[in-house]
């Protein structure tokens, strides 16, 4: 008796990592490859962003935004997505992004809901409840910031994602984001 309660234990035991990884773990993982950022008017909108390492496989997005004016509601953004089976050799258009809106909508919505909460220890970015109605001229700095994936997908098939952040109007930036999607290891 008591060796077949022992035996069930040690089989639970062993099975509860398998049994965890099913449940509500991500099945994924991610490594920052590149960043680079554009804009088409520095005077109105300069952005510098780097990879920097943290440690043993681990990477965070480092850099400064500048703001030169107060930002028009006339600015549409998007964020494209885009996956690459074949090491970054070619790329498809994915169905996950943001579509084409104002910038005051994409801040209240996508940066509050995604960004927002990561960049809370590591930035000078805006901290907000309720909608932003005006943002600059500002200087924002990060360091190391790590995007969380609480509200990802649970599961992503491993490959490279490019993720293009564009906006539209008076000033065009452009912001390119390479990461490197694997499987977790248990």
């Amino acid at each position: 008796m008591w060796t077949n309660n022992f035996k069930l234990l040690l089989s639970l035991l062993f099975l509860l990592p398998f049994v965890k990884a099913l449940g509500n773990e991500k099945t994924w993982t991610y490594t920052l490859v590149d960043i680079t950022v554009t804009s088409s008017d520095e005077s109105k909108v300069k952005a510098e962003a780097r990879i920097e390492r943290m440690g043993r496989g681990e990477f965070g997005l480092s850099g400064q935004i500048v703001l030169g004016v107060l930002v028009p509601p006339s600015i549409d953004v998007e964020v494209l997505t885009y996956r690459s089976a074949d090491s970054g050799q070619t790329y498809k258009l994915q169905p996950y992004g943001v579509q084409r809106q104002g910038i005051y909508n994409a801040l209240n919505n996508f940066y509050k809901n995604i960004i927002m909460e990561s960049a809370k220890d590591c930035s000078n970015l805006p901290q907000f409840e309720g909608n932003l109605t005006e943002i600059g001229p500002d200087t924002y700095n990060f360091e190391k910031c790590q995007v969380k994936t609480d509200s990802f997908p649970q599961y992503m098939p491993e490959g490279f994602l490019k993720i293009v952040m564009l906006s539209y109007g008076e000033v065009e930036v452009k912001c390119e984001i390479i990461v490197n999607i694997e499987k977790k290891t248990f």
